[in-house]
């Protein structure tokens, strides 16, 4: 997960925390301090996994 602010140049990702919760959680904090606009995005984004069901 990559959480970043729109209105300075804070950031937090997975790559710095454990978790997408402590992300999360970085993320509610800096809003509570700063009353800024904070967007997540989700990275990597999910895998998909697609299962033939042939029977040949």
């Amino acid at each position: 997960m990559y959480t970043y602010c729109l209105e300075c140049g804070w950031q937090a990702s997975t790559a710095t925390f454990e978790t997408d919760t402590a992300v999360s959680k970085s993320a509610i904090e800096h809003f509570v301090e700063t009353g800024h606009t904070v967007e997540s995005v989700r990275l990597p984004p999910p895998a998909v996994v697609l299962e033939s069901s042939s029977n040949n």
